[in-house]
């Protein structure tokens, strides 16, 4: 073949096409090289030359199935040579005769010299992945892109890897390292952020707690109400992972932490509740929601002692439902925990179900009330929880993180998602705002002025809630109004509720106003009764002390409601952070519409950044973190019963040949070497312990080339493991008899060796008869 190459990877990649275009794949092969140590002759083997080692079909301590075989001794070739005056590769050989089919064009693009993931490909995964797409969906949407699997270039197993292969190269130097790291790295971008954590004895990770700098603002204006819970199966390492949230003025949830825990122990989540509170400023939530885990109760009454402990309404009735079988106390249970009621109203019946259903001895009645506090909504009615009865919220944030966290992924890819999962619930909040600054809600009640201030001060969904009671002014009914020197006192009655009376007091001079309903403590929206008293006011506005400031749309302006911060302080940092964030939104919009103005704002943008950043308070460093010699984590031991197949299940092993490491699909043993069944016989042995044994214990006897067998169709053992010693039996029976396999016989626990050696005699007696003088001797 007169067939010149410019060097010899010219030539390897001329013989690759051609083996594309065939149906082959190739190797390279043997080189050799001058005195001056250059390269002067390659050769190029079809990739099923030679044949496998047979060394690799006798291994014992084998643990995996052996792969196909795909090896031919194909003869297949192509030899080039440097021809030293030219410069130039020639080729000297090629054999193009292959001794195997070849592959079909359709399958060509499997073969393994013919997938390569290219530097765009890796891009695109690499992009798509960090956005949380998954590995299966980016393989399918690049398939579609590229016109179907087979013109992508790679394989799905391909992509995998490069994937895994990415992440372990993250993670070298440890995955808990990996984490801290990551996260101590984003002050650059985000200077708020802060996260903590602390070590177990052994330099391994305890405990973590992060929180960027969104959350700490969002913190800062909805921190009075938190609720968290913890979640499982979220990292490889089992580690609970706890999530702290509220309600921002959208009525949506929104994320203050992220937390991973030792353990569920008190201690861990003190250590977690103790730094949510040094990173979050200090200040402490009037409200705390929980699932009723004793290990969270005596955290957040250590940490927290007057805040109120809420405690979940759903896993409640769900305990009642465990513990009580008559309908009728469950009814009761369920008015306890959401109807308005007073305390002694709530005690009476208590009292009467108590005795009703005979709980007097009963423990967990006697628990539950104990509890009252915490879940009676005769004791927290008067008490701003946002909404929060349940942490469905903490719930609904578990379901949401299910779709970017798995079981299998490492802390830093955990941490990583869960910057995914803000992402997403900030955007919720962004468009929520946009509804509610960009139109008006039409007007429908009577009360005009009162609607139309609502729709102007409250969020979109907090004036349908406002409305609501606007509309139920019609349903209140007057009583009576007493003027007590500046305050009138207001007697009304609810209509299809008459005697049932609800007293409201309003100052004319500082127009406060309270019901006795406590509709607004624990809501804090007006009620009907206040926006009756407001009609019989002639009020065209509602008092701004009735106005919560967290349901507003400006809730995170500082401009109109002067917060009164420490100059220099970091509270005062956060608010200012937030406001400036909020003011700038509709600038970023302005500014995007066009190139003229994207580059007027960005330039002003950074002419602004360097006159502040010349001023007085220009900021100061961030302290630098001292990094120790960190370990990961152990995988923890979860709720529940174990699984045992998760823990490593028995090893595999022939039923064949009854060796380790392999099945009988792929069994090489001869023939011979097994019984004319196929499988060794088994027996079951009965009651050969002595006392305390296992009653029934597996014993397995493997017989010869010949099936020389004892009574009960059993082989003479050549060993048996009894009480903790070896019998050894000579091998005259196999030198008598001319057979030189070898017969096992493997027991478990046998105790009772009396029995056994007893058995033992029997089988030799009767191979003594059937073998004869030879076996005397």
């Amino acid at each position: 073949m007169n067939k010149a190459f410019r060097s010899d990877e010219a030539a390897y990649e001329f013989y690759r096409r051609l083996g594309k275009c065939f149906g082959f794949g190739i190797r390279k092969g043997d080189s050799g090289k001058d005195d001056s140590g250059r390269v002067i002759r390659r050769r190029f083997f079809c990739n099923r030359a030679g044949l496998r080692e047979r060394r690799h079909y006798d291994r014992l301590d084998r643990q995996r199935s052996h792969r196909p075989e795909t090896r031919t001794n194909c003869e297949a070739k192509l030899s080039v040579y440097l021809d030293v005056v030219s410069g130039i590769w020639r080729v000297r050989k090629i054999v193009l005769d292959h001794n195997h089919d070849l592959t079909p064009a359709y399958m060509v693009h499997m073969m393994t010299n013919f997938r390569e993931i290219t530097c765009s490909a890796k891009a695109q995964i690499f992009g798509m992945q960090a956005h949380g797409v998954p590995t299966s969906k980016i393989l399918g949407y690049m398939a579609g892109q590229s016109g179907g699997y087979s013109l992508m270039g790679f394989t799905k197993k391909d992509a995998y890897n490069y994937i895994n292969k990415a992440k372990r190269a993250k993670i070298i130097d440890g995955d808990a390292n990996a984490a801290v790291v990551y996260l101590e790295g984003k002050a650059g971008a985000d200077p708020m952020s802060m996260a903590r954590y602390n070590l177990t004895k052994d330099n391994m990770l305890a405990n973590m707690f992060w929180a960027d700098g969104g959350s700490r603002v969002d913190y800062q204006y909805f921190g009075d109400v938190l609720a968290f819970d913890s979640t499982y199966k979220k990292n490889k390492y089992q580690r609970p992972l706890v999530i702290f949230s509220g309600v921002n003025n959208h009525k949506q949830t929104t994320i203050f932490g992220f937390g991973v825990v030792l353990d569920e122990s008190v201690g861990s989540y003190k250590w977690l509740l103790e730094n949510l509170l040094e990173v979050m400023c200090n200040k402490k939530p009037s409200v705390v929601v929980t699932d009723g885990c004793d290990s969270m109760k005596a955290a957040v009454k250590s940490v927290f002692p007057e805040a109120t402990h809420r405690l979940c309404a759903w896993h409640m009735e769900k305990n009642v439902t465990a513990n009580v079988r008559e309908e009728g106390l469950r009814q009761c249970f369920t008015r306890w925990l959401y109807s308005e009621m007073e305390i002694d109203e709530f005690e009476a019946e208590w009292d009467d179900a108590i005795e009703e259903y005979g709980l007097q001895n009963s423990f967990w009645a006697k628990e539950t009330f104990q509890k009252r506090m915490m879940w009676a909504n005769a004791y927290l009615q008067d008490k701003f929880c946002a909404g929060f009865r349940t942490t469905s919220r903490c719930e609904g944030i578990n379901a949401y993180v299910k779709n970017f966290l798995k079981s299998r992924h490492s802390l830093l890819d955990m941490v990583k998602n869960l910057e995914l999962v803000l992402r997403e619930y900030r955007n919720n909040e962004l468009v929520a705002q946009f509804r509610s600054l960009h139109g008006t809600p039409v007007m429908t009640t009577c009360l005009d002025p009162l609607e139309r201030y609502a729709a102007d001060a409250y969020t979109r969904e907090i004036f349908v809630d406002a409305k609501k009671e606007i509309v139920g002014v019609g349903a209140v009914n007057f009583v009576a109004k007493i003027r007590r020197s500046t305050t009138m006192v207001y007697t009304l009655e609810e209509y299809g509720d008459p005697g049932r009376e609800v007293i409201v007091l309003y100052d004319r001079v500082s127009r406060k106003m309270e019901c006795a309903c406590n509709f607004w403590r624990q809501k804090g929206i007006p009620c009907r009764h206040m926006f009756f008293v407001m009609k019989h006011e002639h009020l065209t506005r509602i008092p701004e002390s009735l106005v919560l400031k967290r349901w507003r749309k400006d809730a995170k302006s500082l401009d109109k409601y002067g917060e009164i911060t420490e100059v220099g302080s970091e509270v005062g940092f956060l608010l200012r952070h937030g406001a400036l964030h909020a003011a700038a939104q509709w600038m970023l919009y302005v500014g995007a519409r066009s190139p003229l103005c994207f580059t007027q704002a960005l330039n002003g943008l950074h002419a602004m950044c360097q006159e502040l950043d010349r001023g007085p308070e220009s900021g100061g460093q961030r302290k630098a973190v001292d990094m120790v010699d960190l370990h990961d984590p152990v995988v923890a031991k979860t709720k529940g019963a174990p699984r045992v197949r998760r823990q490593g299940g028995r090893k595999r092993r022939c039923t064949r040949c009854r060796k380790m490491g392999h099945t009988k699909r792929h069994c090489n043993a001869d023939q011979s070497f097994v019984s004319k069944a196929g499988e060794s016989k088994d027996f079951e042995a009965t009651n050969l312990g002595s006392e305390g044994s296992s009653p029934t214990e597996r014993v397995r006897f493997e017989q010869g080339k010949k099936g020389v067998t004892g009574p009960n169709n059993l082989c003479a053992p050549v060993w048996l493991e009894a009480s903790g010693s070896k019998i050894s039996l000579q091998h005259e029976i196999a030198a008598a008899t001319g057979h030189k396999e070898t017969m096992e016989w493997e027991t478990n626990m046998i105790r009772n060796t009396d029995e056994v050696i007893a058995q033992l005699m029997t089988d030799v007696t009767y191979l003594s008869s059937r073998l004869g003088s030879s076996f005397a001797a």
